[in-house]
């Protein structure tokens, strides 16, 4: 595997946990507009809000590694331009 393809799937990996965050807080603005009527729904819709929460969390972790990968793989790019020259 060499160092490109490193930096392109940390790039990949950042751009689908941002895609996946943007669900997520879309599906925590949309339920703070719903009316819902009984308390089974309301229930519901606690536990979406919880889930779509703990994704963005897990998401936002996802995000920071694959910015990670790439930052070292620049990293090594550039060690091995030093070596090189």
């Amino acid at each position: 595997m060499d160092v490109g393809s490193v930096v392109n799937q940390g790039l990949i990996g950042m751009q689908k946990s941002q895609a996946s965050m943007l669900q997520s807080a879309q599906q925590v603005a949309q339920m703070g507009t719903t009316q819902r009527s009984d308390a089974a729904a309301q229930s519901g819709q606690s536990q979406d809000l919880a889930s779509a929460m703990v994704n963005m969390k897990v998401q936002a972790q996802v995000f920071d590694s694959s910015a990670k990968v790439v930052k070292t793989a620049d990293e090594t790019i550039g060690t091995l331009l030093d070596v090189r020259a």
